[in-house]
């Protein structure tokens, strides 16, 4: 056997033998339905339990607290992960958006806040693109971030937030020049849920379950830094996040900032195609529903 065969089999024999024992309430099918505590602790239990024993972030750099490897590594974990249909790991969010996109972009000192805390489960992240009133138009966001000297005041609202109760970290899209076109007018932020201001409310089911929140901004304050790249390049970023590699296992365990090969058709395809004599990814139909793959 190559070195990849001796790594699938080691990887095998590890899930096989530390597979968390089945909890005595019912488990959720993705990071979408996480309602209770119990499941989320479950849940955060079994993949800080993964990432300790080296499998997840095996592409990243170890200097942030992954492991230097090369993807397919990864892959080969997830792959197993799958085969054997052990629980998932709850930090989608954090592994797949937020985290590739800090190590693609970020600075240093964002990448040594918060690449450790996604892998290790300490810090859970959320997504705060879609808004209460504006459906899946994305850039009609309305939720307002004004600079307010070293910080900037967020008001509004964001909905269908996964894991927002408990989330320590939202990307959040929000409205930093209202004069400016829809997409123009749109900035970044990995803003801190734990802020005065920001609050969220369980959006329940018939059952009395829920896996998604509503987000309410009210005056909430968070530093400057918060700022992802600059003001205005908000909508650029999050189209980013389209090109990141979903990771196997519902892509939950750790991908690099790889560009998806299915993705990456559709956007070249975009690029290429044109309508009314310019490239249909200019287009902001084209654009919302590029986003949509979000």
């Amino acid at each position: 056997m190559n070195e990849l065969d001796d790594f699938r089999t080691e990887v095998a024999a590890w899930f096989r033998d530390n597979r968390p024992a089945a909890p005595d309430f019912l488990l959720p099918e993705s990071f979408m339905e996480v309602g209770t505590d119990a499941q989320f602790d479950y849940l955060r239990s079994w993949q800080r339990k993964i990432y300790e024993a080296g499998y997840l972030g095996m592409a990243w750099p170890v200097v942030y607290g992954g492991g230097g490897h090369a993807q397919i590594h990864q892959d080969i974990v997830n792959a197993e992960m799958m085969r054997q249909k052990v629980p998932f790991v709850p930090n989608t969010i954090g592994l797949n958006w937020a985290g590739p996109l800090i190590l693609a972009i970020g600075t240093e000192a964002e990448k040594q806040r918060y690449i450790k805390g996604i892998l290790n489960a300490d810090d859970i992240w959320c997504q705060g693109f879609s808004e209460p009133e504006q459906g899946s138009d994305l850039a009609a966001s309305q939720t307002r971030a004004t600079r307010d000297g070293g910080h900037y005041i967020l008001n509004g609202a964001k909905i269908w937030t996964s894991l927002g109760s408990y989330a320590k970290y939202m990307i959040l899209l929000a409205r930093t020049n209202p004069p400016e076109p829809r997409y123009g007018g749109l900035s970044f932020f990995l803003a801190p849920m734990r802020t005065p201001g920001i609050e969220t409310q369980p959006i329940r089911k018939l059952t009395g379950e829920y896996g998604f929140t509503q987000t309410f901004f009210r005056d909430a304050r968070i530093p400057a830094d918060c700022l992802m790249g600059r003001e205005g390049e908000g909508w650029k970023i999050a189209m980013m996040t389209l090109t990141f590699e979903r990771g196997a296992s519902g892509g939950q365990a750790g991908g690099t900032a790889r560009l998806a090969p299915g993705v990456v058709d559709v956007v070249v395809l975009a690029r290429t195609t044109r309508r009314g004599g310019r490239p249909a990814i200019e287009d902001p139909l084209v654009r919302d529903q590029l986003v949509r793959f979000l």
